[in-house]
Formats: C-alpha cells, sequence, structure tokens
C-alpha cells in the first residue's frame, strides 16, 4: 500500500466528523475541544487524530469512514497482486504445456530436453505459488449500506 498522505488522512477525518454532525458534536464524543477538532482536521497543523479518536467516531456514527476508506486501498492492491499473479501463472501454465508439446512431439525425448522440461515446470510451479501466495492475502469485503 502506498503510505497516506498526511492531507489525505486530515481529509477523511473531516468527513467523519461531518457524519458525526458538526465539530461541536464530534469534540464532545471525544472529550476534547472544539479547537482541537478543528486543528486535527486542518491542513495548517502538523496535528493527526489518533487511532483510537478515528474509532471512536466511527462507531457512534456507525459508518467506518476513514477505516473502510484505507482498508479499500488495501484491498484494490491486493485483488491487483492477485489478478497479476493469475495471468503470470498462466503463461507459465501455457509455457510449460508448450515444452512438453514440443519435446514429445515425435515421440522421442532427446538429451538435454528434459531439462528444458523441468525448467518449464519450475517456472510454472513457482507461478502457481506466487498466485496461490497472493490470493490468500484477499480478504473478504464489507460493504456499508445505509
Amino acid at each position: 500500500m502506498q503510505p497516506i498522505a498526511l492531507s489525505e488522512l486530515k481529509a477523511l477525518f473531516a468527513q467523519l466528523v461531518d457524519a458525526i454532525g458538526t465539530q461541536d458534536a464530534a469534540a464532545t464524543f471525544l472529550g476534547i475541544s472544539r479547537q482541537r477538532v478543528g486543528a486535527l482536521i486542518s491542513t495548517a497543523t502538523d496535528d493527526l487524530p489518533t487511532v483510537m479518536q478515528i474509532v471512536k467516531l466511527e462507531a457512534v456514527c456507525g459508518s467506518p469512514v476513514v477505516t473502510g476508506a484505507l482498508a479499500r486501498r488495501v484491498e484494490c492492491e491486493t485483488k491487483k497482486d492477485a489478478i497479476t499473479a493469475a495471468v503470470h501463472g498462466v503463461a507459465a501454465a501455457a509455457e510449460s504445456l508448450a515444452v512438453l508439446h514440443q519435446i514429445t512431439e515425435d515421440g522421442i525425448i532427446e538429451d538435454g530436453e528434459e531439462k528444458l522440461a523441468q525448467r518449464a515446470a519450475r517456472k510454472n510451479l513457482e507461478a502457481a505459488q506466487a498466485e496461490y501466495d497472493a490470493t490468500m492475502r484477499l480478504r473478504p469485503t464489507l460493504r456499508v449500506v445505509g
């Protein structure tokens, strides 16, 4: 996942505060001042909301505004990785099949041809393992409705 920009996190937190209603309401739920909430939203400061502040406000509004956005970023990259690995897996399998077909076409496996088949099979195995690893990183998608 690419690092999240400070301004992006602040914008997501501002959306979360808007989902609560007002900065005053968010401040009440967090037990901090309205000015502090404003500082957490403002790109003019380096102040960031804590994970607990984010989670608390998300629980209050009933929507994973910040954590959901971050999860979707990871999910998209994970899906892309899995799809890319699957494409490489298919290509390696096709190459392995082509090599086997080529060396067995005449009914005779000549000297050194078994090594070609073994190398192609090894590439196929490595691609399949990479595809398996990438798909194991996939996670269910939570959909927020309402």
